[in-house]
């Protein structure tokens, strides 16, 4: 056990060394300043241009939209999509063959406008195989996403409104009279019980 005087020296001893392990950092770094991030890939103009793929389902989808993260048009589809062998083995070859997140599929399609693979490996941090798979998976749902949407998302996504049906209405209807009563009977102050 140390006593308050060595713990006292102790703590001055640490310190000192810290702060001169911090002046030798900060001196090296003003000669030759390493950055904090890594640097951006350089890019150039040979090869192949990255596929993009234009999202129409951008902002339809995901937890704050009317049609929800899941919604019931495009389940089947993106669990079925995501199932399939995407490790291209032939049959009763070995190798563990595990299927696509469809969570992770759906983000995708709630979170990027334009897909592209850079995009994907940015919003997981997947190497740029696995983004890969996404993209192509993606690119598999997306039409027949279309096809199975509800005449109503038809409707949203073309700017229309179905007949008859007006989104800005007041949905709530003026309640009967002795209702009112009731209610403003029942929300009547303790003091006033009699």
């Amino acid at each position: 056990m140390l006593t308050p005087d060595e713990l006292f020296e102790l703590d001055k001893r640490i310190g000192a060394r810290t702060d001169r392990l911090i002046a030798i950092h900060i001196a090296r770094s003003e000669i030759s300043p390493r950055p904090l991030t890594k640097a951006a890939p350089k890019t150039s103009n040979r090869g192949r241009k990255p596929k993009v793929i234009k999202n129409p389902f951008f902002t339809y989808l995901g937890p704050t939209t009317v049609y929800g993260r899941y919604p019931g048009f495009a389940q089947d589809v993106v669990e079925g999509v995501a199932r399939l062998d995407w490790h291209a083995r032939p049959i009763d070859t070995g190798g563990k063959s595990m299927p696509l997140s469809v969570r992770k599929c759906f983000v995708i399609l709630e979170a990027l406008d334009e897909l592209t693979t850079a995009g994907v490996q940015a919003l997981f941090s997947y190497s740029q195989s696995q983004a890969q798979r996404y993209m192509k998976a993606i690119e598999l749902v997306i039409p027949f996403m279309i096809q199975a949407r509800p005449p109503s998302l038809v409707a949203e996504m073309n700017g229309d409104y179905l007949p008859g049906v007006n989104p800005w209405a007041d949905e709530l209807a003026i309640p009967p009279p002795d209702v009112l009563s009731k209610l403003h009977y029942d929300l009547r102050t303790l003091g006033q019980s009699n």
